[in-house]
């Protein structure tokens, strides 16, 4: 199925090597894209709805203001995709690799991020709501100034991340609270000293 820039496409199954190519603009409707390759490819502007996407590789693709509803990306491999100033509405990213993924000024309604590999993920400004991270990998992912009102993040490895400080009103799971509170009191700098000394400093 051949792709253009600024084309419509509808109601087809995609397959192909899609790889650098100029997608800018592509609207997808009611689609299912298997096995495919979009590594590279400039797909800005991109509109999707009602899509199933399943095996794919959108490794270091440009998805700059895309607009995405009724998605589903499953078993894909997303490494590097930029993805800022987009705008999600039910979507799912099912056994996903996004490392080092782009979300910057991202804004998202009920977005599933579940067995997803986010590491070093940049969510600057993002707001989410309400969004689930569910068994996923958020180590080093920088998280300053987003809006998560309200998201779970059960299961989910929250190690090094940055920005703690906007992890206001989330749900996480009992097993979370110790790693995250030493997150939550670099972001603060709150110190654990027991040393008690009456000196002022």
């Amino acid at each position: 199925m051949p792709l253009a820039a600024d084309a419509v496409v509808t109601g087809v199954t995609i397959l192909g090597d899609f790889s650098a190519h100029h997608l800018q603009g592509l609207v997808l409707e009611d689609a299912h894209i298997v096995d495919s390759s979009f590594v590279a490819a400039d797909l800005n502007q991109l509109e999707m709805v009602d899509v199933l996407v399943e095996g794919s590789n959108f490794s270091g693709a440009l998805m700059e203001e895309a607009t995405l509803s009724r998605v589903v990306f499953k078993s894909c491999r997303m490494s590097g995709l930029s993805l800022p100033r987009s705008q999600m509405r039910d979507v799912s990213f099912e056994d996903v690799r996004l490392d080092d993924v782009n979300l910057r000024s991202c804004t998202g309604e009920r977005v599933l991020f579940d067995h997803v590999n986010l590491e070093r993920g940049d969510l600057y400004a993002a707001h989410f709501t309400p969004t689930c991270f569910f068994d996923c990998d958020l180590r080093g992912v920088d998280l300053s100034g987003a809006r998560l009102r309200g998201a779970k993040f059960h299961g989910s490895d929250l190690a090094e991340i940055k920005g703690a400080e906007s992890l206001r009103d989330v749900v996480i799971d009992s097993s979370q609270v110790l790693p995250l509170a030493i997150r939550v009191f670099a972001a603060l700098n709150i110190r654990v000293d027991d040393d008690r000394d009456a000196m002022f400093e």
